[in-house]
């Protein structure tokens, strides 16, 4: 192994603290793993400061289990904006037997452009999924630190009773409309490669973002200050 120099330490000690991992770009021939573990041997802490960037997140699967089922589609807008990012799965991708590799790395790839991300019972299903997925298939996921994560589902729960914890049932009790839902036939014909049941799985997908901001929205008067991460 490359032993560190004294200047490559200089800049893990300067900057590592705010930037975590992204600060690889500054280390031609290190990976995360050996950056990470020189900051522990220095005792630097990533210790995230300010704000930035927000997005709300979602993904659509064909399963529940990373191990057995893939990842459809994914969406992310941004807060405060109408800027929304997102990708899926194609015919080519599923023949292939690469299945959603190509936009599990999209998906990584734009999660770090966001400080904060918020999703909806994305602590039990979202982040392990896409963890998962991106482990399947050899890819480096978000390091853990990186990127604050709220769930929202653990808000909805804590401040409202109600007789459903369902995104669709905090939309209604809310206010909010615009929930969609995909006919079983559409889903089981997206498994296939089909594109107009991609292309409706997707749209629901960016649907259900929308629709979580405006419920953020609301209930974010009621929001504890626990700060976790992905």
């Amino acid at each position: 192994m490359k032993k560190w120099t004294k200047e490559e330490d200089r800049i893990l000690e300067k900057f590592y603290p705010t930037m975590g991992t992204k600060i690889i770009r500054h280390f031609e021939g290190r990976t995360i793993d050996s950056v990470e573990h020189r900051a522990r041997r220095l005792h630097v802490k990533f210790i995230p400061t300010g704000e930035g960037p927000t997005g709300f997140l979602d993904i659509e699967s064909n399963g529940l289990q990373g191990d057995f089922n893939y990842m459809l589609t994914w969406a992310i807008k941004t807060a405060n904006k109408e800027e929304i990012f997102y990708g899926a799965i194609s015919a080519e991708d599923i023949l292939s037997g690469e299945f959603d590799k190509r936009i599990t790395q999209e998906l990584i790839d734009t999660m770090q452009k966001y400080k904060r991300i918020y999703t909806y019972y994305g602590t039990m299903f979202d982040i392990p999924f896409a963890r998962a997925r991106a482990l399947a298939h050899k890819l480096t996921f978000v390091p853990y630190g990186v990127i604050e994560h709220k769930d929202i589902y653990y808000l909805a729960r804590r401040v409202l009773r109600i007789h459903r914890k369902r995104l669709e049932t905090v939309c209604d009790l809310l206010g909010i409309k615009g929930k969609t839902h995909i006919d079983p036939k559409l889903w089981m014909m997206a498994n296939s490669g089909d594109k107009r049941a991609i292309k409706y799985i997707l749209e629901h997908n960016i649907a259900d973002v929308k629709i979580l901001e405006l419920a953020y929205r609301k209930l974010q008067p009621y929001e504890g200050r626990t700060r976790r991460f992905i």
